[in-house]
């Protein structure tokens, strides 16, 4: 089913021609996703609330963005709590995740960001239903919540709402599925947004005139001790890529600018288990190493064999967005000898 998925996504990301039952479902999926890009959801009183979310199916890097908004929250001081969306999380009931869990219970965009987020100790909160997780950070003594994957709500608005795009190709295919990855209409997501921010340093012409850029980098890797590699010492071995994320292509087009050339790369779909087959075939292969992302470690061993599974250490830079939240310059009571020192 995994690979069924892959095969579909990679279509809907490079764009499928367009026939006449295509273009019919296309506009229905359009005019039904515009009508609902302010999701219904209860908020909580007594908290901020900033959302982020991304134009497309997968791949915008939405969750990064919100995992180091949330940490540059913290450390200016703020009472923040990170809200994972739970994609694939079996939790009964609301609850707080910690960096020690199990990726099948709670999900791999939650763990990832858990794991980010405890030298903060910004604690992540996951649950069934968005309301159920909000609450409970709100019952925790959080003031001011991030939302990974809600670009807005509704009746009432988020206090920001945050659109990810990536700056070469912000709306992806350019339609919505069945012919594309667009999630809604690009008219209606970014005039949901408060705030349009683009990763990266390409610039397209389909790019909102308002967007703020952020700068995205490679910055080495990780081993599962947290030994770091830096970029110049992949460069000169022989490594491999095995992801479970939307557009890989985004992530080797990234790693050629590094001059890392993969000598294979095992792509399977979003969020997608690593299942025994593809672990056999990594091994088989023999490599000094594997690279992987954050949110994919989380599923895979410290080892494939005799070589390292490396997590890719991804910065983004989101100080431009963070000078444009509409509380910037509020710490909540919190004076500023309680801040948190930067990293």
């Amino acid at each position: 089913m995994d690979s069924l998925r892959a095969r579909i996504a990679r279509r809907l990301e490079r764009g499928i021609a367009p026939s006449v039952p295509g273009r019919a479902l296309a506009g229905a999926w359009a005019a039904i996703a515009a009508a609902r890009v302010a999701r219904p959801v209860t908020l909580p009183e007594g908290a901020r609330i900033v959302g982020v979310g991304g134009a497309v199916l997968g791949g915008a890097g939405k969750t990064p963005v919100a995992i180091e908004l949330a940490r540059a929250l913290a450390l200016e001081g703020h009472d923040v709590a990170f809200i994972g969306h739970g994609y694939r999380a079996r939790a009964a009931s609301a609850r707080r995740i910690l960096p020690a869990d199990p990726v099948d219970l709670v999900g791999d965009d939650a763990l990832c960001a858990a794991r980010a987020l405890a030298a903060t100790d910004t604690p992540v909160f996951v649950a069934k239903r968005r309301e159920g997780a909000l609450a409970l950070a709100v019952r925790s003594g959080k003031t001011l919540l991030v939302v990974d994957g809600l670009l807005q709500a509704s009746p009432r608005r988020l206090d920001d709402a945050v659109l990810v795009l990536d700056g070469a190709s912000p709306f992806g295919a350019g339609v919505c599925p069945p012919l594309g990855d667009l999630r809604a209409p690009a008219s209606a997501l970014v005039e949901a947004a408060d705030h349009v921010v683009a990763l990266g340093g390409a610039r397209s012409p389909a790019l909102p005139a308002s967007m703020v850029p952020l700068a995205s980098t490679i910055d080495g890797a990780l081993d599962a001790s947290g030994r770091r590699h830096d970029l110049a010492s992949l460069a000169s071995r022989r490594v491999g890529l095995l992801v479970a994320i939307a557009r890989p292509d985004r992530l080797l087009t990234a790693l050629d600018r590094e001059r890392i050339h993969p000598r294979a790369a095992l792509c399977l779909a979003d969020h997608a288990c690593f299942d025994p087959g593809t672990l056999d075939r990594a091994r088989d292969l023999h490599l000094d190493a594997w690279l992987t992302t954050a949110r994919c470690a989380t599923k895979l061993p410290p080892r494939l064999g005799g070589a390292p599974v490396l997590a890719l250490d991804h910065r983004i830079d989101v100080g431009p967005l963070l000078a444009r939240l509409s509380f910037r310059g509020s710490r909540e009571g919190v004076p500023a000898c309680a801040r948190l020192p930067a990293p």
